[in-house]
């Protein structure tokens, strides 16, 4: 945003200060100056409001998440569009230069010279110039396509926070779950110094496995392990994603639970990597399939913390009524069932009260005559009459198993295998799990569905080519109004798509991974961003042939005059995202530059996307886009299609008249 809110008044104040050389007043040279550039500034600051405009409709928990970025550039923007077309123009004419600045000349400035030389050669050879850029965008392509690193939905960034989940099998005691817990605080021993915290949490998830299947019981547990922060990490040497990995491998050999060591969860809640839904009515058949494919991708490669939410059946102890002898001594199953309940697990029978307060009266056998079965066998039943009757005589304890947890989707049962992807791209994982899946053969009545990570990548790749696709419909509307002809939107919409030519490199150098959220959205920036230096360009060619300027002196003298604004509006956006790139941000806490920023591994895959395609685009805006416009003229020309017209017939430069290419 900062990078973008001084584009416009770059813009304006360099005009101004052009009508300064030239010998008119700052007065006159800041309205003649203004004046001039306003349509293109407001429609430059109108095509990237355009493109950022559909990021607002962004449906679901990703949308309320990445909607505050479009919000804060679009009243940005907004702003700074006042600011450039009034309080800049009051400021230079009152404090700008005056007679230094009216004997200066930037037309011979040795960068500009050259700048001529180059579009000169470009507007002879313009069959050169455009197939060698079309040919570098195909080549860019197909090395991605090649050598590139993968597609992401959300930047793998270095975590903060780790976790380790327990899961015992149901029925195991909180003694067993925290004697396992202990187990795995000794192997962490060797950790110590990489750890800032260590949190262990047995008997319940305490939220640290909100994709589980389990919310709480003794045989859950989990330990939180807490790093330094990112800063010190990084000037330590070492990286807690690795530590993590070190850690899984050495809790491997630990049994009688299932151990699962992930990494912090970053933003919206979004599944694992690998979500493999087993589908049908037959539940046991779903456990046949669900276990046959977890031996089959267990082994996959970069496959970590695979994990069934299937839950083996939890023992119990059951209590089998005689009837025929309960109905001979009096006593009733219900009569048993109240009292063997009463006894284990008690019963509120009244309240104490002292002074406010409320305290529950609850009838319950001691520990000592409920903890074992010979025990329980010596209780006696109140008979119908009263008469005392042997537990024992009334039936027999068996251990049994009960009922597990039964998850349903679109009201049918369903069990899910997980795991992350680590080492590797989840999306190269994922494909891995498909093909060996689908050799698997599926009981008859189950089928198979993807969903979690896969699930929310489709869903954002949809809408943000739905949102790439109305913002170049917006723009085009926008530059339509601007130019009174449909030819020249087209050729500035071209920057857009060459500008992938900076976004592919760039990745390419970095040795980033496409992201679907941030370099997508970094993506659609450009579309809005890449179109204003073409803008400027485009209409200050028109004007001087509306002079009476030749096309090829037009173009030539509107790229050397609109030189230094092009150049300098692409630098400050570039040096205003490079901090980002890099990792170096300002600490308000402490008041320091921190030289590594950790929420820089988050938006970095999208200021690079942003840095190259306007870097590259910049040179095509520059050479191309004067080059296209050239020819396309031409070809219009000969084709008897009109032209522009030129002083003597002119119309008000901006007036909303349509008039042929």
């Amino acid at each position: 945003a900062l990078g973008m809110l001084v584009d416009n008044a770059i813009v304006v104040v360099e005009n101004i200060y052009r009508h300064m050389s030239l010998g008119r007043s700052r007065i006159e040279a800041a309205m003649k100056g203004a004046s001039e550039v306003a349509w293109p500034v407001i429609s430059s600051t109108a095509t990237t409001l355009a493109a950022f405009s559909p990021l607002l409709f962004w449906p679901g928990i990703m949308g309320d998440f990445m909607k505050y970025m479009p919000i804060t550039l679009i009243i940005t923007l907004s702003s700074s569009l006042l600011v450039a077309l009034v309080i800049s123009p009051t400021l230079c004419s009152v404090i700008a230069g005056g007679k230094r600045i009216a004997r200066q000349s930037g037309s011979h400035h040795p960068v500009i010279a050259i700048y001529r030389r180059v579009l000169g050669f470009s507007l002879r050879h313009w069959y050169a110039t455009l197939t060698a850029t079309v040919l570098v965008l195909a080549g860019l392509v197909i090395c991605y396509a090649k050598w590139g690193y993968g597609i992401e939905l959300f930047p793998d960034i270095d975590p903060r926070y780790g976790i380790i989940n327990i899961r015992s099998p149901q029925g195991t005691s909180i003694e067993e779950s925290d004697r396992i817990a202990k187990a795995i605080e000794r192997r962490l021993l060797p950790y110590r110094k990489d750890l800032k915290h260590l949190v262990t949490n047995v008997g319940s998830a305490g939220g640290a496995d909100p994709m589980g299947s389990d919310t709480g019981g003794p045989h859950i547990g989990n330990l939180t392990l807490v790093f330094p922060e990112y800063e010190d990490r990084m000037l330590a040497g070492y990286n807690s994603g690795d530590t993590i990995k070190k850690i899984r491998a050495d809790l491997t050999d630990i049994a009688g639970a299932e151990i699962k060591v992930e990494k912090q969860k970053e933003g919206p809640p979004t599944g694992a990597a690998v979500t493999v839904r087993f589908i049908g009515k037959d539940y046991p058949k779903l456990q046949q399939a669900s276990e046959a494919a977890r031996l089959a991708i267990a082994d996959l490669p970069g496959l970590v913390n695979l994990r069934s939410d299937w839950v083996a059946t939890r023992p119990e102890l059951a209590f089998n009524v005689d009837r025929r002898r309960a109905m001979l001594m009096g006593v009733s199953a219900a009569v048993i069932g109240n009292f063997l309940k009463t006894a284990l697990f008690g019963r509120e029978v009244g309240i104490y009260r002292q002074l406010t307060e409320e305290y529950d009266i609850t009838l319950r056998l001691p520990l000592s005559q409920r903890d074992k079965l010979e025990e329980l066998l010596q209780l006696k039943v109140p008979g119908n009459d009263g008469t005392p009757v042997p537990l024992s005589s009334l039936g027999e304890f068996v251990y049994t198993g009960g009922m597990g947890t039964i998850r349903h989707v679109d009201a049918k049962p369903v069990i899910t295998l997980t795991a992350d992807a680590e080492g590797r791209q989840g999306e190269e994982v994922l494909k891995d799990v498909e093909k060996r899946l689908a050799k698997i053969e599926l009981p008859q009545g189950v089928e198979i569905r993807y969903a979690g990570e896969k699930e929310e990548q489709e869903e954002a790749q949809t809408f943000l080519l739905k949102a790439f696709l109305a913002a170049l419909g917006l723009i085009v509307i926008i530059l339509v109004m601007q130019f009174n002809t449909l030819s020249a939107p087209l050729i500035i919409m071209a920057t857009v798509v060459l500008s992938l030519i900076g976004v592919l490199a760039g990745l390419l150098i970095c040795r980033m991974p496409f992201g679907i959220i941030m370099t997508g959205v970094g993506v659609i920036s450009l579309a809005g961003v890449v179109v204003n230096n073409a803008i400027v360009l485009l209409d200050y060619t028109r004007l001087l042939q509306r002079r009476g300027k030749d096309i090829v002196e037009a173009a030539l003298e509107a790229g050397a005059t609109r030189l230094r604004p092009v150049l300098l509006t692409a630098v400050t956006t570039i040096l205003g995202l490079i901090p980002m790139a890099v990792g170096v941000s300002f600490d308000f806490t402490k008041l320091r530059i921190a030289w590594y920023s950790e929420s820089s591994q988050w938006w970095a895959s999208m200021a690079i996307a942003v840095i190259f395609g306007l870097a590259f685009a910049t040179v095509l805006t520059l050479v191309v886009v004067p080059t296209l416009y050239v020819v396309l003229y031409r070809l219009a020309a000969a084709m008897g299609m009109g032209g522009i017209r030129k002083a003597g017939e002119e119309e008000p430069v901006h007036h909303p008249v349509l008039e042929d290419f």
